[in-house]
């Protein structure tokens, strides 16, 4: 992900006037960023209910820090930064999901989405940060605490080569 500033003039006005305390300014930046951060967070998650309460937590917390947001990076970085560290801490507390049957009867990108959300927690956080997400192995590994990049690197090209395995079935 870019350190450089990906905020329009607008954008920028809106983050100025939240660190102003103007909450009118804040719901707009998060009207612009919501489909964004949840359609991470629900990649992530792959539980829609949990994905709309970490949604919520995001922007609350986004709310109450917004004075220390720093504007050399992108606001919506910074927020997926939040939601990706509220969503690993939710994982794990999630039943593991099993793959269903009916999947093999549906479309090959039906069938790649049910995939992806199949996956176990630490592969389709990896991969879908990186592969979908476009973040790097380093800052992948920030996320993923005691993980070596050679780790994460053998896990996309193992989660790669099932998906298309199971997709090309």
């Amino acid at each position: 992900m870019q350190l450089i500033s990906e905020n329009t003039n607008y954008v920028n006005y809106l983050i100025e006037l939240s660190q102003s305390g103007r909450k009118s300014a804040f719901f707009d930046l998060c009207e612009i960023t919501l489909k964004n951060v949840f359609t991470t967070i629900y990649r992530l998650v792959a539980d829609y209910e949990l994905s709309k309460k970490i949604t919520k937590k995001t922007f609350l917390i986004a709310w109450e820090n917004i004075k220390n947001y720093d504007n050399k990076i992108s606001f919506l970085l910074w927020l997926k930064d939040i939601a990706i560290n509220i969503s690993l801490i939710e994982m794990p507390k999630l039943p593991p999901r099993k793959l269903d049957n009916s999947i093999l009867k549906e479309n090959k990108i039906k069938k790649l989405e049910k995939l992806i959300m199949n996956l176990d927690y630490k592969r389709r956080i990896i991969f879908v940060l990186h592969d979908l997400e476009g973040y790097s192995y380093e800052e992948i590994s920030k996320y993923l605490g005691n993980n070596f990049i050679d780790e994460i690197k053998t896990l996309i090209i193992e989660t790669r080569e099932y998906l298309i395995d199971e997709v090309c079935e």
